[in-house]
């Protein structure tokens, strides 16, 4: 019996481990600044966009800063991540739950990035279809450097 209770907690142990390691929101993301970016599926610019934020999203993995993502249509999670995947999103696409605790309001132009604090002030607001330079320039403006190849 003591071995079948050791299973179910290594389980349990395995299972909050890997969930909180896909999770973006965590207290060490919460430390972080946010770049969040809203998207949708029938959105082309925001299709165009995708590599440019996955290379920016590779270029950022060891800084303080992170990319989030936010399907503008407020698709069920399971439907959401689907689509992300379809998309070729490589960076975290948020929950109901986090996207709530950003307190932001749905954009009224797609795509829209938003650059947030770490106590997720905004900081700076980016409308329509962003580039690697006016994302760099952006994150230049605010000192949070990064370093590209």
């Amino acid at each position: 019996m003591k071995a079948i209770h050791n299973v179910i907690f290594l389980c349990v142990v395995v299972f909050l481990s890997l969930a909180v390691a896909q999770s973006p929101h965590t207290q060490e993301a919460e430390k972080k600044w946010k770049i969040v970016n809203f998207w949708s599926e029938w959105c082309a610019p925001c299709r165009r966009e995708i590599p440019v934020l996955n290379a920016l999203n590779e270029a950022i993995a060891f800084t303080d800063v992170i990319l989030v993502g936010i399907n503008f249509d407020e698709d069920p999670r399971q439907k959401t991540l689907a689509i992300a995947e379809t998309m070729g999103i490589n960076f975290p696409t948020l929950s109901a739950e986090a996207i709530s605790e950003l307190q932001l309001g749905a954009p009224d132009v797609l795509p829209t990035t938003y650059i947030l604090s770490p106590d997720n002030a905004v900081v700076a607001k980016m409308i329509g279809e962003q580039t690697e330079e006016s994302l760099l320039a952006q994150l230049t403006a605010l000192n949070l450097l990064v370093e590209t190849d």
